[in-house]
Order: structure tokens, then sequence, then C-alpha cells
């Protein structure tokens, strides 16, 4: 084995590479990148012929490097010949920038063309497993057992992200290329860009060092493993179609992309290890697209653009500098990585730890509650009852969440603001998942996670820290108290619903007809990012957590948050509530998905769901009604399908006619179900349920002229079988066996 003096020598011995080298190889790099495409494409057009289409699967831009930086369209195998010769004879061998960078363009060209060839007449020659649907976890395996490379990236992981790709809300992207010389150094680089928020792309080597690292992968982390050589455009080609969604640039708009492109997104490669000429080339491609590399090799700086940082530790802080990031969001204090790459992960039963509420049926809530200034402690965090490491596998616990605030800014109206939060700061955690609001929550911990050391009480750190952060300018001191003792949880849950149930009245009074302005609601577009909700006074949002009222005050706290006003304009039609702007609205924040939505009927382009609702609306045909169900019902409904079911169908942001999620108070809304017969149409619903809801709906059936009607639903005690719904509902003179059908 060599000395440390002997090592230090051979590095000195070393020559470094100048810039000339660089050059050079990038030139080189292409030559063989355009030469490798000509032969494919030779021998795809012998096979297919010039008339076979070509195109990436699930994108509207084609061959995106092609779309965007030539304005001839590509799509059949007759169309690139002309534009790889192009590229061909552009490239230049004198050794100097600019032909560096044209030697990229050619590099970016060909490994489109490589990597397009592939998916003819197979659009997944990766073997990934249904991405829209599964976890990473269960990506279908290589032969050499690691995760199948994702390869192109489709335009619906583009509006996942949505416009928080491009906003800096995500600071960053992070292409990783080659091999690291120590993976656990790469490990903690990769956790450092997770905890930043940033979105990270691997390729060649560094995604098998990465899963020895026992680093997660996949769409619902934000770490795409996108494969190696020519496969590496699927990060460029990511990038580039943002230029086209977000920053309107237009087919060939050569400038116009460049210009965007070099302001955002912020992109960043880090190259590991020795360097090629390919690689070197496909650097000189992610150049020309305006971003820069940084290496931990030798090498002649070109500064700004090639730049040296052999410090691992220091990798992530030369990007921020050089890409000049806004990075906002701050380190929190837990075992665990924590980012927004995190907010979409699933924890499955099998890889859970402990649990809390939802399927574990334990009395849960969470709550924020405005204090004076000597009633709270900034930074106390406290824990009554037992945490992790006094529990073991499979066990359920009770818990409540108590958040003290004071501000001299602070109003009541922002309690369910920042309450509504818990939700998504949760989810920001690596082994965290957070469903659900108010005393309707389900909360579970990964086995991986707590092996590593979170603990119960750290939700109360990442509370702490993420709401002071976020809410600055309200939240002066914060305090959290966290209960698992599931005695002392029932012994406040009582104080908890109060103040529930005055949040709701406040809103009583309000109808929609009374204001102009709606607001938007995407916080759950993490679990259903084409999902919207329409919050007006008379329809909360489907949560439950989130009323017109706590919009508006979100709004004003965050006006560049989840929540934005919607001016209504003018009315398409009242009855089943759309209007000009709000069909606008949810064509935007949907990215497109939808089109139009109806706030008043569950039969006409019904309102999406995403998966937090605390309620399921559903038609039942055979008796002219609907069918409600909720969250914590997990018996059979009379559809033949339990809640979890049911949520399954309806939810990940979807139109589906005859179904909908929405807040239980939204049933006792004169504006529930409008178009479609109201109230009175809610044929059967859990025992629990109509118990909880009987008061309001007693008051709201005696205005409608049916005192008794709330006994005519009928429940599990009485039936689960539709035919047999059918006779109790003759028996009794149901109101909507009288109306028209629904159908």
């Amino acid at each position: 084995m060599a000395s440390i003096q002997e090592e230090k020598l051979e590095m000195k011995q070393k020559p470094k590479i100048s810039q000339k080298d660089l050059f050079r190889m990038a030139i080189t790099g292409a030559i063989t990148a355009t030469g490798y495409a000509d032969v494919l494409l030779n021998r795809a057009l012998r096979k297919h012929g010039p008339d076979k289409e070509i195109s990436y699967p699930d994108t509207g831009y084609e061959l995106p490097s092609f779309f965007a930086w030539d304005d001839r369209p590509v799509k059949t195998l007759g169309d690139l010949p002309a534009l790889l010769g192009k590229a061909r004879t552009k490239i230049d061998h004198e050794l100097n920038y600019e032909n560096a960078l044209i030697a990229g363009e050619a590099t970016m060209w060909a490994a489109e063309i490589v990597e397009a060839l592939r998916y003819i007449d197979n659009d997944d020659p990766y073997g990934y497993v249904n991405p829209e649907n599964e976890p990473v976890a269960s990506m279908a395996p290589n032969l050499e057992g690691l995760p199948s490379y994702c390869g192109f990236v489709p335009d619906r992981i583009l509006r996942q992200l949505g416009i928080a790709f491009v906003d800096d809300t995500i600071p960053g992207c992070m292409v990783f290329v080659g091999k690291a010389n120590d993976p656990k150094a790469l490990a903690k680089v990769i956790r450092s860009c997770q905890n930043k928020g940033m979105l990270i792309m691997a390729s060649f080597d560094i995604i098998k060092q990465l899963h020895d690292e026992n680093i997660q992968m996949g769409w619902d982390v934000m770490l795409y493993p996108v494969g190696e050589f020519t496969q590496v455009i699927h990060g460029l080609n990511f990038a580039i179609r943002a230029s086209l969604s977000y920053g309107g640039r237009q087919r060939g708009d050569r400038q116009g992309v460049y210009d965007y492109l070099k302001k955002r997104p912020k992109v960043v490669v880090v190259q590991l290890g020795p360097l090629d000429q390919v690689k070197v080339a496909a650097e000189f491609a992610v150049m020309f697209n305006g971003s820069p590399t940084i290496t931990d090799q030798d090498v002649e700086e070109i500064p700004g653009r090639y730049v040296i940082q052999k410090d691992y530790d220091q990798i992530v802080s030369t990007a921020i500098e050089i890409r000049d990031m806004s990075v906002k969001l701050g380190e929190v204090p837990i075992p665990v990585a924590y980012g927004p790459a995190f907010e979409g992960e699933s924890i499955r039963r099998p890889q859970t730890y402990v649990e809390a509420g939802g399927a574990a049926k334990t009395p849960v809530f969470e709550i924020v509650k405005m204090v004076d200034a000597d009633q709270v402690e900034d930074g106390k965090i406290t824990l009554i009852g037992k945490d992790v490491d006094e529990m073991k596998k499979g066990d359920s616990f009770s818990m409540a969440t108590i958040v003290e605030v004071y501000g001299p800014k602070m109003q009541e109206d922002f309690e369910p603001v920042l309450e509504r939060r818990i939700h998504q700061f949760t989810n920001f955690i690596n082994g965290g998942w957070h469903t659900g609001q108010r005393n309707l929550t389900w909360i579970r911990l990964s086995d991986d996670a707590v092996a590593k050391g979170l603990k119960i009480k750290h939700l109360g750190d990442v509370l702490y820290h993420k709401l002071h952060d976020e809410f600055e300018g309200v939240a002066t001191r914060i305090q959290v108290t966290i209960i698992t003792d599931e005695e002392e949880v029932k012994k406040r849950l009582p104080e908890a619903l109060e103040k529930y149930g005055k949040r709701d009245e406040r809103i009583r009074g309000l109808t929609d007809e009374s204001v102009d302005t709606y607001y938007t609601c995407t916080l759950c577009q993490s679990f259903a990012p084409n999902h919207v909700c329409i919050i007006s006074p008379e329809r909360l949002g489907l949560c439950g957590a989130i009323n017109w009222m706590d919009a508006k005050a979100a709004y004003e706290i965050t006006p560049t948050g989840p929540n934005q006003p919607i001016d209504k304009g003018k009315p398409i039609d009242e009855n089943i509530g759309q209007w000009e702007n709000t069909n606008k609205a949810v064509f935007e924040y949907s990215h497109g998905a939808v089109d139009k939505m109806s706030q008043y009927t569950m039969m006409i382009d019904p309102m999406t769901s995403c998966g937090c609702f605390e309620c399921i609306v559903g038609i039942i045909p055979e008796c002219n009604g609907v069918i409600v169900v909720n969250r914590e019902h997990s018996g059979i409904a009379p559809i033949g399908m339990k809640f979890s079911t049911l949520a399954g169908s309806v939810g990940g942001g979807l139109q589906t006619p005859g179904f909908i999620g929405v807040g239980r108070q939204f049933l006792i809304s004169k504006k529930f179900i409008r178009a479609d017969g109201g109230m009175f149409r809610i044929v059967w619903m859990p025992k629990e349920l109509k118990e909880a809801m009987r008061k309001q709906m007693t008051e709201m059936a005696e205005e409608l002229g049916d005192p008794d009607f709330v006994d005519k639903i009928a429940d599990e005690t009485i039936t689960t079988d539709s035919m047999e719904l059918l006779d109790y509902l003759q028996k009794v003179d149901h109101p909507a066996l009288k109306m028209e059908s629904m159908i």
C-alpha cells in the first residue's frame, strides 16, 4: 500500500487538465457521440423507415432539445438525419470555448436521438414499473439489484413540481455525474441537497454508490436516477422543458431559451471522479444551456463555468454561490434528512414502526392557539408520555400536538393557517408521514427513521423551527407540547373541539353571493399534483381545516402562498357553480389538467379531490341518492366499498363525476350539491357521523320543511346492502325517491 507521502507525490506529478484539454475532450466527445447516434439512427431507418413516428412518451414537446433549439418539427425518423448532419458539420476542431459549446450542442442532439430511439415501440425501455402510482421502493430491480433508471422524466413530473421548480421554492437542481472518491461523503452531499429542498438527478456510477449507501431514489423524493452515458440527456431536457412550460418560450427561440435557462431553473452539474471525453462533452452541453459544472478533478478553471471544489463538504455551498441560489429552508435539528424532497414520500404498513390515529383508531388532535406573551416560552418543547424508544414496532399511540403562539401581529384568524401547515412540515421529514387535520389526523414514523434516532419529540423541533421560519412576521414566540399519554389526550380533546366549533361558527353567516372573491388552496399538491380546492364562504376545503376566512387570512400572511384570491368574474352557470374566473384559476393551478369545475354539483365537472377529505360522497343510482362515508368508518358502504377503497378511486386530483371528497361542514351547507337536490339526497351515512351531525342536520332539515329527515337516513345498523337500503327508503318515505333522477 502506498504511503500518504507517495500518494501526495503522485497527485503533484499528475498534470492539471488545461482549458484546451477540456475543449479537446468536449470536441472529441461530440464526434464520438454524434457518430454513435448516426450509426443507431441509420439502423433504425433501415428497420422502421423514415415515416416511423418518434417521440418520448407523456410530453407535449416531442424531442425537447430539438423543440427548444431548432424551429423544425421532429415527428418522424426521417426528420432527424438533416438535423444530426447539421450538428456534425458545425463541430470545429479549433480549441476554444465557443467551439466547445458548439460541441456541447451537438452532443445534446446526439444524446437526444440515441435516447429517443429507445422509446420506439416501447414506452418503458428502462423497466420502471408504473411510476405514476407506485413509490420508488417498489421499482422493479434490474439484473444487478439496482433500482431501474427513470429514463425520460415525463411532463407530469414537471407539473407536479409546479411553479416551485422555477420560482426558487426549489432553490436548484443538482445533476451528479461520474463516481465519487468517497461514497459516504457523497451521501452527505446528497443529504445536504435534500435538506435545502433541491431537486437531484444522479447518473453513471453515482447511482450504484447511492444505492449502496441506502439512499432512497425516485419520483417521491425528488432524486431521479436518470442513467448513464447518453441517458444524462434526461436531466437536461427536463430543465429545457421548464423554459418552454414556465418561461413561455416557443419552438426554436434559441435566445429566449438561453436567457431563461441562464436564470432558472438553477441547474449545476457536479462531476465527480475522472473525466472522459463524452462526460466533458455532455457538461459543455449543459454549459450551452446556461449552467456551470463543479468538479473534484484538477482542471484549469473556466471562471463561473467549470469550477474546482475538491472538498465535498463545500460542494453544495459552492453551487449555491455560483448560481446565486436562494435557500429559504433552515436547518432542522433532527437525525434524519428534512426538506420538501420528502413531502410526497409514502410509508406503507410493512415499513411503519409506530403510528397514531387513522387506521390505528387512537385519539389524536392537533391545534394552534394564540396566547399572551407571558404564557409562552420561545423554543420550549415538551413531551408528555412515551417516546418511540419506549415503544415496539407495530405499536399504536395516541397523540395531541399543541402549538402555542405569541406575536404582536398574531390574530385568532391566523390560527388555522398555521395549524394546517403541521401537515406539510411533518411530511418534510424523511421517514415521517402525515395526513388529515384537526382531530382526524394519521401519523406514521418509518422503521428506518426510528433506527436513525427520530423520536416523537423531534416533531416539536420541526414545528418550532418551520413555523418560525415561515411565519416570522406573526409568530415571534412558539412553544410546542406533544402528548402521547392517552388519558391526557382525551382530557384535552374537548377544549380543541370547542375551538374548532367556534372557528366554524364564525363563517356561518357568510354566503357565496355576499362576496366577490373566492380562494384557491393547493396545499395538498404533494399528494395530488393537479388538485386544487376552490374555497368559498359556503364551501370549505375538503380537508375540513381551511374555510373562506382561513384562506383569506393565509393570503394576508403569505401573499405568494397556496391560498390565492380569485375574482369570480362573469357567471357561466350559477346553479351548478361555475364562473369564468374560477374556471381560469382551476386550469392554471391544476397545471392544465382540469379546465372547469363546479362548486354545487357532483355530477357535472365536480371538484377534484386529493386524499385529505373528511368524507366521501358517492352516488347510489338504485336509490336515486348519495351515501356519505367518513374517514373514521372502517365498515363497508352500500355501494360495496370501504372508505379506503373509495379514497383510492376518488383521490389523486381526478374529476370523478358521481363522487366528491368534502369537509363534513359542507354537508350542512345550503350549497351542498345544490344542483343535484342538496342534503335531501343523502340516503345513508355511518351512525357515528349521523349522530355527530344530527343537531346541525336537523336544524337544516327543519328549515327545508322535513324535521324528521335525519331519521330517514339509513346507517350500518340498518343495512349495508343496496337493495335492502331501497326497501328501507320506501318504508320511511325518503324524499330522494321523489326527486328527478340523478343520472
